[in-house]
């Protein structure tokens, strides 16, 4: 299992999300860290980097919605959507529309409220401390980022995407296995853990 499966990804990033009230607050607050930051990349990076191509300009100019750009927002969620592509073809296709309702929605509401910063910032901090709050006291284990800062990041919205999948019974027997990974991968943590608290 590498970077690119989708067992070793979400099980990665699942054994640090166990506990269900954790996992609640980040299906909240993910999702409003993802919205505030593309708010905030459309506030601080509103230009486009460079001109798409013609032929992706022409797939774009039949996009139901406002015309995207070539700016830091876009280009970063595109990366995204590609990843979780390649983890899981059907659930990355799922989760395009959603991520491009965010992005749209997000600059749109930059373009026409002088608050925007001010609140997108607000919701942003709000964000992060919940989910520390969850990991501290519900979880009681540190959070994902601080192993792995870049795949936390980025799986972190997959994640939450697939817990609501497997909720309406998308692939069942991946959502076994992952989850018997997870365990697996819980019960080595517990047992290094109790073995340096011994050695200590």
């Amino acid at each position: 299992m590498g970077v690119f499966s989708i067992r070793s990804e979400y099980s990665k990033y699942g054994e640090y999300h166990s506990n269900k009230v954790n996992v609640a607050i980040h299906m909240i607050f993910v999702p409003t860290i993802l919205w505030t930051s593309l708010a905030l990349f459309t506030a601080y990076f509103p230009g486009p980097l460079f001109k798409f191509p013609a032929p992706i300009l022409a797939v774009l100019q039949r996009v139901p919605g406002p015309m995207l750009s070539a700016n830091v927002a876009t280009l970063t969620m595109t990366g995204y959507i590609a990843f979780y592509m390649i983890l899981d073809q059907i659930a990355g296709l799922l989760i395009a529309p959603v991520i491009y309702l965010m992005l749209i929605t997000s600059q749109q509401y930059v373009l026409s409220s002088p608050n925007a910063v001010s609140v997108s910032l607000f919701w942003f901090a709000f964000a992060w401390i919940a989910q520390f709050v969850g990991h501290g006291v519900f979880e009681k284990r540190a959070p994902a980022l601080l192993d792995n800062l870049l795949q936390a990041l980025v799986m972190a919205p997959f994640f939450v995407f697939l817990e609501l999948l497997f909720a309406l019974g998308y692939r069942p027997r991946l959502h076994r296995e992952v989850r018997n990974e997870i365990g697996s991968r819980i019960l080595a943590f517990r047992r290094n853990a109790k073995q340096a608290t011994n050695v200590k």
